[in-house]
């Protein structure tokens, strides 16, 4: 059994991590667009070229860390992108004397680097439930925990950013505050954490075989597959609602100070909601909770256009409920790799693949992330906002349709248990 205080480190890391990527993920588009005034096209632009690099960089991280795990443990790895993040966030969050193409390439350059020196990181940090424990019920603990440690991270991060909102720079003056706070986390992951279950042995590849390691374990694996599709389509309806919740009190509501404190309900609410998602998934299985919350965040977001006349405190509860739907969708997804892990592992032909499983569910989440802004500015130019100074744009139909994509295609192709004895593991935890 993995003491509480380890489960405490491991979640600490979480925490440091959601610090940054809440910053990305909640405020960043609305920068781009609010404050450097770029066009609705090359903001949205900007994160599909980002998550472009990270579908290079993530695999050849995830081949690194595995093929070096011997001499250099994971939780290393997130000690040292501690800085370099801390570096990065603080760049991508200023406003530089600049304009036009000159602008946009700046952006898109420090919006590059953010992401690449999260992915250093971060990818190992995800891979150390797999390094823990190999037991599915410890596993999913640790994920429930380290969920919890995100939400920790994600309401610092809303609170510091609504509590700097009047100033003249308010964001770059949060992303310089929890750039510092997310070193001791990271630390902490560092000295607390015990990688107990040794990766099984791996050759080095040359690049061109390494791609081909990476699409044979998708091909080998019909589970890998569902479940990366399953990642793509949760990632990008939970970036959607995530990503357009200051749009939503700007734009469609007309309050866009109370969107800085709406802000807080993602982390709020995977914060209260993950200890009860993982006692749901305990009962009725991963895959069943996971579409119970697919579900319920496509009907909340329809009652959501239906009653959000009536009044902001109407609204921000809908909107709540919503949210904590894709919390539920993220700690399943995320409690079903692992799994997916030990399949691949365990199987005859098995070697170790942690760290490229996690750099595949990674790419999959980002492709669905770089989608979001797509739907968002789409949504916005549709409805009249397609100059960002209008106040015509509406991100509701886009949060909609994000919802619907993501509900029909997990109705159609649902994750299911791949490889010997997953069965079992994916529907009893």
């Amino acid at each position: 059994m993995i003491r509480r205080r380890e489960r405490l480190s491991y979640a600490a890391g979480d925490l440091g991590f959601n610090l940054v990527w809440q910053s990305i993920e909640l405020y960043l588009l609305f920068f781009y667009i609010q404050i450097l005034h770029l066009p609705l096209g090359i903001a949205a632009g900007i994160f599909l070229v980002g998550a472009a690099v990270d579908w290079l960089f993530d695999p050849l991280i995830g081949a690194v860390a595995d093929r070096k795990a011997a001499r250099y443990p994971m939780r290393l790895w997130v000690l040292l992108s501690g800085p370099l993040i801390a570096i990065a966030l603080w760049l991508a969050f200023r406003s530089p004397p600049l304009a036009g193409m000159d602008l946009a390439i700046y952006a898109a350059t420090t919006h590059i680097g953010l992401r690449f020196a999260y992915g250093c990181g971060n990818i190992p940090y995800a891979v150390l439930t797999a390094r823990i424990t190999d037991d599915p019920s410890e596993q999913l603990k640790l994920t429930g925990m380290r969920m919890q440690g995100a939400a920790l991270g994600g309401l610092t991060a809303a609170t510091i950013y609504a509590l700097a909102s009047g100033g003249d720079t308010p964001f770059l003056v949060g992303a310089l505050i929890l750039g510092v706070l997310a070193q001791p986390c990271f630390l902490i992951t560092w000295l607390g954490v015990r990688e107990r279950v040794a990766s099984p042995p791996i050759s080095s590849l040359p690049p061109v075989q390494e791609i081909s390691h990476y699409f044979g374990l998708i091909g080998r694996d019909s589970g890998l597959r569902r479940l990366l599709v399953t990642i793509v389509v949760a990632g990008l309806s939970t970036t959607v609602t995530a990503k357009s919740i200051l749009f939503l009190f700007d734009r469609d509501l007309q309050n866009p100070q109370w969107g800085y404190w709406a802000a807080l309900l993602p982390s709020a609410a995977l914060l209260i909601t993950t200890p009860l998602w993982v006692a749901l998934s305990s009962r009725i299985g991963l895959v069943t909770t996971l579409i119970s919350a697919v579900l319920l965040h496509a009907t909340a977001l329809v009652m959501l256009t239906i009653f959000y006349g009536h009044g902001l405190a109407v609204a921000t509860v809908i909107l709540a409920i919503a949210i904590s739907a894709t919390c539920g969708m993220s700690v399943m997804f995320w409690s079903m790799v692992p799994i997916a892990i030990r399949n691949l592992e365990t199987a005859p032909d098995g070697t170790g693949c942690a760290a490229h499983v996690y750099a595949l569910s990674n790419v999959a989440r980002k492709l669905g992330q770089a989608l979001a802004p797509q739907i968002i500015a789409l949504s916005l130019a549709l409805t009249g906002g397609g100059d960002a100074t209008l106040k015509g744009g509406a991100v509701l139909p886009g949060m909609i349709l994000a919802a619907m994509i993501c509900a029909i295609t997990i109705m159609i192709y649902r994750p299911t248990s791949g490889g010997r004895n997953s069965a079992q593991a994916v529907s009893r935890p």
